[in-house]
């Protein structure tokens, strides 16, 4: 066997009275001396680094250096946001850096503030346009959340942890079940109430959501209407919609449930705009404001709202045996039965005598339930006197966030679409395309805020 010294080193340690030092062996092979160790250096077997100390400095240098190489290779990429979130996720979490983290959790030193490079932070802040005055609470939260199932390094370390703790409480080996119970005692015993990689997931956004219910109160505000109202079997749908939108779009709704647009409101606190109030109204110019509630932007929100209507008249054109009338041009007038007491969006008659009311209301996401009750009783009479004319009168109240969330009170849309034998897959076709109208609207009406309005044509992608 040939052995090559320029291919080794030697490292010794020896005990001089009652304390172990490190000193320079000197170790020939084929009269050739074996480079040394110098005092206080470390060396590297198997990827980990070793020295008399044993301090983590080497190891934290190459966990930040790995990371920031790695995220500015993703960030150099002229890809969706979207894709680069994956990336970070697939790139960072499935390679070295576990294992680095796992071998720091074994060594049992540093904590999570001090391992993992703020950087991180930073990119993502980047690729989602979210200023450093915005929280990040949301983008950590799940997709069936509305966020963006984002997991921190730090998480990733507290898991690493967890699975280590684990395996030492679990192991075959005795001495193995001592060294656990051994160090039960520790600051590391925290991590042993963890069962699993998955509860401390959960844990984490459970974390996040009680930071928007407790501390943050605009973002708080707009998470708690929209979980509280919205109808949760349609929120995969909200998500995919979202991540099949441009990357301006896509990341105007995170700022928008981030509340970090930047409104006149946002921008003069930010030392950016010399006024907060709006140009039309003097109003302070707020997201509520700038899309939903600005008295100078009628025409706005309403052609929001004719466009989604649009595409439901459309698409309920092809319901054998019926008769349509839709408050829009080029439609029967819906007071051709209703008189003009009433004006329902929508009306749909079919053959069987049964008559479908549908009222949409796009509106603020504060709203979701207070526009359902408005109309609940703004069309309690019409459905009394329908019901003398009609066998049956079903009430669809249809009510849309500014950003396409569905309330609760839609789950009469997908029973009307059962009526009607829409298959599943057509359902949520639909569902997709008027939730994507009403980002797509929005987004427009916000960014001709402050200027005038040309009327465009009812949107219809």
């Amino acid at each position: 066997m040939i052995i090559r010294v320029d291919k080794c080193s030697t490292f010794g340690i020896k005990k001089a009275l009652t304390k172990s030092t490190q000193y320079l062996p000197k170790l020939l092979i084929n009269k050739q001396l074996i480079p040394k160790i110098n005092i206080g250096e470390a060396f590297q077997y198997l990827g980990k680094y070793f020295s008399f100390n044993m301090p983590d400095e080497h190891h934290k240098s190459e966990l930040i250096s790995l990371v920031e190489e790695l995220m500015a290779d993703i960030d150099s990429k002229p890809i969706h946001p979207k894709n680069k979130i994956l990336l970070y996720t697939v790139d960072i979490f499935c390679q070295d850096y576990p294992g680095i983290l796992q071998f720091l959790a074994y060594r049992k030193r540093g904590s999570p503030k001090t391992l993992i490079p703020k950087s991180t932070v930073n990119y993502i802040r980047k690729w989602l346009d979210i200023p450093i005055s915005g929280t990040l609470s949301i983008v950590f939260l799940t997709r069936n959340k509305f966020g963006l199932s984002i997991c921190p390094p730090s998480v990733k370390f507290i898991q690493c942890q967890t699975v280590l703790r684990k395996a030492l409480k679990t192991s075959p080996n005795e001495a193995i079940n001592d060294l656990w119970k051994a160090t039960s005692n520790s600051k590391y015993i925290q991590y042993d109430v963890y069962n699993s990689t998955k509860r401390v997931l959960k844990d984490f956004c459970s974390g996040q959501e009680g930071k928007l219910h407790t501390q943050l109160t605009c973002q708080g505000s707009f998470f708690i209407n929209i979980t509280k109202f919205s109808l949760s079997q349609l929120t995969k749908i909200w998500s995919a919609c979202q991540s099949n939108l441009p990357k301006n779009i896509f990341n105007f709704t995170v700022r928008y449930i981030n509340n970090s647009l930047p409104t006149r409101q946002k921008l003069a606190r930010w030392g950016l705009s010399p006024t907060s109030d709006c140009s039309r109204c003097l109003a302070p110019e707020t997201p509520l404001h700038v899309v939903a509630g600005c008295q100078s932007y009628l025409e706005r929100f309403t052609w929001r709202h004719d466009s989604v209507l649009n595409f439901l008249a459309i698409s309920l054109q092809t319901v054998s045996g019926s008769h349509l009338y839709v408050d829009l041009p080029g439609y029967k007038s819906p007071s051709i039965i209703t008189g003009d007491n009433y004006r329902p969006d929508f009306l749909l008659s079919t053959s069987t005598g049964t008559l479908y009311i549908v009222e949409l209301t796009v509106g603020f996401e504060s709203n979701l339930q207070k526009n359902v009750e408005r109309k609940q009783s703004k069309y309690k009479e019409l459905i009394r006197e329908q019901n003398e004319h009609f066998n049956s009168v079903k009430f669809v109240n249809l009510s849309i966030s500014s950003l396409g969330v569905f309330s609760k009170e839609c789950c009469t849309l997908i029973e009307m679409l059962n009526d009607f034998g829409f298959q599943k897959q057509h359902q949520n076709y639909c569902i997709r395309r008027m939730t994507t109208i009403a980002i797509r609207t929005t987004y427009y009406i916000f960014c001709c805020r402050n200027k005038e309005w040309m009327n465009p044509e009812l949107l219809t992608v």
